[in-house]
């Protein structure tokens, strides 16, 4: 049990991670306006914009959701941010291999193909997420927060979610060195360090680690302020990063 100025300290930072979310939330979606700037044709321009449009959907939910008194609202919103989460793994793949075109290695088809079959498994875990399969019933009295419970699916989603991340990583470091200039490796380099940002601060954690985040409130949300303080300015090196790729007239690539 918490004294009384720990939990005073405990909502407090509490308070400051729901106001960065929310930042989050609103700087994806001034970034995602700009990003429509950009030309769409471009494939990073898209995939980035993709991107972007997750990440304004997971943290737009979740803002919504941590000020919700009622269960069925915070139980649809938790589940409404699932609509980013499925399909960033398949706009990261996206990403990558726009990126790996960029600097000269073109695909022969199967990284086009592999790229349409991950976006069309995404749409597969949607439907079950749309179904009630892909996740369990709300704990809404859960510690340190509300979160849904896992189902065999969740698991399965999981396993998709690190394997195409890794994969797409792969390609970001193939692109890296194949980037010959100095001031393209140095872009290269912020690309890839604001690209951790949506793929870590996205995931709902609290899937699997809601028992030691019970027994350790401030360890867990002082990890999620430092987050989205991380996310928040990483997305904004990340968006700098593609403005580059997106306009070939200003770069050094």
């Amino acid at each position: 049990m918490l004294s009384g100025w720990m939990q005073d300290l405990l909502t407090g930072i509490i308070t400051v991670n729901q106001i960065l979310t929310a930042g989050i939330a609103i700087t994806a979606l001034s970034l995602f306006l700009y990003a429509l700037s950009f030309n769409l044709r471009d494939r990073v321009a898209r995939s980035f914009a993709i991107i972007l449009l997750c990440v304004v959907t997971v943290f737009t939910s979740e803002a919504l959701q941590s000020s919700s008194a009622t269960s069925q609202v915070v139980g649809l919103f938790l589940r409404l941010e699932w609509l980013g989460i499925i399909f960033l793994p398949a706009a990261y793949l996206h990403l990558s291999d726009a990126i790996l075109v960029t600097t000269g290695q073109p695909s022969r088809g199967r990284r086009r193909l592999a790229v349409r079959l991950v976006y069309s498994i995404s749409a597969i875990f949607i439907l079950l997420l749309a179904y009630g399969y892909l996740l369990g019933p709300l704990e809404m009295t859960g510690q340190p927060a509300p979160h849904l419970q896992r189902t065999i699916w969740t698991e399965i989603f999981t396993a998709y979610y690190i394997i195409i991340m890794v994969v797409a990583w792969i390609n970001f470091g193939r692109a890296f060195r194949r980037t010959l200039t100095r001031s393209g490796r140095r872009r290269m380099l912020y690309l890839l360090a604001g690209a951790t940002a949506p793929a870590l601060g996205s995931f709902p954690y609290l899937l699997y680690g809601s028992g030691l985040a019970a027994n350790f409130p401030f360890l867990f949300w002082g990890l999620a302020t430092a987050t989205n303080l991380l996310v928040g300015g990483l997305i904004i090196l990340m968006a700098y990063s593609v403005a580059f790729l997106a306009f070939p007239g200003l770069t050094g690539w």
